[in-house]
Order: C-alpha cells, then sequence, then structure tokens
C-alpha cells in the first residue's frame, strides 16, 4: 500500500488506481497498514541503506499509465510524507 500511495503523491496514479490496490490487497486477507509502533525516521533511514539508494534519492517499483516501472531518485520528502499517511 505504501508503494500505491508513493505513486499517488508523485502523480503516477490517481486515487482511483490506489483504491483497486487497495481492494487487491484486502482480496488476500492481507493488512492494509503496516503495524504499530514504526517510526517514519527508522524505516527511512532503513530505506537509505538499501542499495538502491543513491544521493540523488531513494528507487521504486511503482505503478503509473504505463504499469510497473522502476522510478529513480524518489526524494525523502515524498517518502516521508508517504509514510505519515501510512502509518496514521
Amino acid at each position: 500500500m505504501f508503494a500505491a500511495r508513493l505513486a499517488r503523491r508523485l502523480g503516477r496514479v490517481d486515487d482511483e488506481r490506489v483504491a483497486e490496490h487497495e481492494a487487491l490487497v484486502a482480496s488476500y486477507d492481507l493488512p492494509l497498514r503496516p503495524p504499530p509502533g514504526l517510526e517514519a525516521a527508522e524505516l527511512i533511514t532503513v530505506m537509505a541503506r538499501d542499495k538502491k539508494a543513491s544521493a540523488a534519492g531513494m528507487t521504486f517499483v511503482l505503478d503509473g499509465p504505463n504499469g510497473l516501472e522502476v522510478v529513480d531518485g524518489v526524494g525523502d520528502d515524498a517518502v516521508s510524507a508517504t509514510l505519515a499517511e501510512v502509518l496514521t
């Protein structure tokens, strides 16, 4: 769900597409939210250690108009704002 919401924040998908992701995840009886107690700052620190992260930002595979694509250079601001949305 984080990736779908991040894709929306970056203008790659709309609310309807995020709802489709949510329905799919729910259809497998998977949680739509992460477990309580996670901190956005800690998650960003861990994400920044990933081999795909660089000074230009983090890399994610995100949904978009052409389907799933690798998106490089996603900044901390977008990641932080999306984490804040997902963790509340």
